[in-house]
């Protein structure tokens, strides 16, 4: 059966990776690293209905790495995009 993406992750462990972005505890998740995944992508993931690939990045447009509010501040990019945007 294929992975399909939660949509609500309120009540699972989490924590604040050493890059400063928040890591959610989602060991049935194709992409975790030792169980955990970031819960920036975790976002984009539940509002697309799909598992974001590799090539596609997220950019913080408040550049707040915790504030993962798809809506007002995360912005799904390919890599050459997300390091403009960080210069800008």
């Amino acid at each position: 059966m294929a992975y399909v993406p939660i949509r609500n992750w309120a009540g699972r462990e989490q924590k604040i990776a050493y890059n400063g972005y928040v890591l959610i505890k989602v060991p049935e998740h194709p992409k975790s690293f030792r169980g955990w995944y970031y819960e920036h992508r975790l976002a984009l993931e539940a509002l697309y209905g799909r598992v974001l690939e590799t090539w596609e990045e997220v950019h913080h447009i408040s550049e707040d790495k915790t504030d993962n509010n798809p809506e007002f501040n995360l912005f799904p990019c390919v890599r050459c995009q997300h390091d403009r945007a960080r210069v800008s």
